[in-house]
C-alpha cells in the first residue's frame, strides 16, 4: 500500500499534468525540424543535433491518458548518455534496444534530474542494463526515502561526465519546481535540458507544485538564463522545446501564481 503522501502526490501531479495533455501539440521547437520517429505507442525520438535526441514517452495517469515527458539521449560514437529516464522500466528498455540497434551505441550513463516519476522511473531497468547513475544528493535521498530505485553516484553542486568526446555538465542552481532539480548542458552543441524546471510556452501555470521551493524558484531560473545565456535549445521536462523565451516564459509564471 502506497503512503498516504505519495498518494496526495500523484493526484496533485495528475491536476497539473492534465493541462500539458490538453494544451501541447506535436512535439518538436520549430515546424522545420525532424520527423519523429516512433519506436512504440508510448516512445518517440527526434534529432535535435548530431549526436542528441529528444526522447518523448507517454504515461496514463489517472483519468488522463498519454501524458508526454521529455529527456534527451546524447551519442557519441559507442558511447551514449540518458538525461531523464522514460516512465517505466519497460519505455526505458525500448529505448536502449533502439540505441543499441539503430545507433550502433551503448547507454553507458544515465542521469534523472530530479525524483520524480517522470524522469527516474526507468532507473532499474538502466541498472538491470548495466548504466552508471548519477544524481544530486538530494535525489538519492528523495528517492531512497520513497523505496525508489536509487542512483549509484551522487554529487552536490556541479558534475561533469563523458560521452565519448562529448561533455555533458550537470548542475544545481537551487530548487524550483522540486528542491532537488537540476539541469544538463551540452556546450558544444549549445543545448540546454532544463527538465521540469522549465515549463514550455503552451503552460498557462506553473504546474505542479507539490513539491516545489516557491520561494526560490524565479532566482533559481534567474541563475540559470545568466549561466547559459548562449543556449540555442532549451528543454523543458513535458511539451515543445525552444529558447531562452521558456525560463522568462516560467518566470512570469511564478510571478503570477
Amino acid at each position: 500500500m502506497r503512503a498516504p503522501h505519495y498518494t496526495q502526490r500523484v493526484r496533485t501531479f495528475v491536476s497539473f499534468l492534465s493541462l500539458i495533455v490538453l494544451t501541447s501539440v506535436s512535439i518538436g521547437y520549430s515546424q522545420s525540424d525532424n520527423i519523429e520517429i516512433r519506436l512504440a505507442d508510448d516512445v518517440v525520438v527526434r534529432k535535435l543535433a548530431e549526436g542528441v535526441w529528444l526522447h518523448t514517452t507517454y504515461y496514463d495517469l489517472a483519468n488522463y491518458k498519454n501524458v508526454p515527458a521529455n529527456g534527451l539521449i546524447v551519442i557519441d560514437g559507442q558511447y551514449a548518455v540518458m538525461i531523464d529516464l522514460p516512465w517505466t522500466d519497460a519505455q526505458a528498455g525500448v529505448l536502449f534496444d533502439w540505441v543499441a540497434r539503430e545507433q550502433k551505441a551503448a547507454i553507458r550513463k544515465v542521469v534523472p534530474t530530479h525524483f520524480h516519476i517522470d524522469c527516474a522511473g526507468g532507473l532499474a531497468e538502466a541498472h538491470r542494463r548495466g548504466a552508471e547513475s548519477f544524481a544530486l544528493k538530494k535525489t538519492v535521498e528523495l528517492l531512497k526515502k520513497e523505496n525508489k530505485p536509487v542512483p549509484q553516484n551522487w554529487f552536490t553542486e556541479k558534475m561533469s561526465l563523458s560521452c565519448g568526446q562529448l561533455c555533458v555538465e550537470l548542475a544545481f542552481l537551487g530548487g524550483g519546481h522540486t528542491v532537488d532539480n537540476i539541469v544538463a548542458w551540452i556546450p558544444s552543441k549549445k543545448i540546454l535540458f532544463a527538465g521540469c524546471l522549465v515549463k514550455s510556452l503552451n503552460a498557462k501555470n506553473i504546474g505542479n507544485i507539490e513539491d516545489a521551493d516557491l520561494d526560490a524558484y524565479p532566482t533559481t531560473l534567474r541563475k540559470v538564463k545568466e549561466t547559459f545565456s548562449n543556449a540555442k535549445i532549451v528543454i523543458p521536462g513535458h511539451g515543445r522545446p525552444g529558447g531562452l523565451d521558456l525560463i522568462d516564459h516560467t518566470i512570469k509564471l511564478c510571478n503570477n501564481r
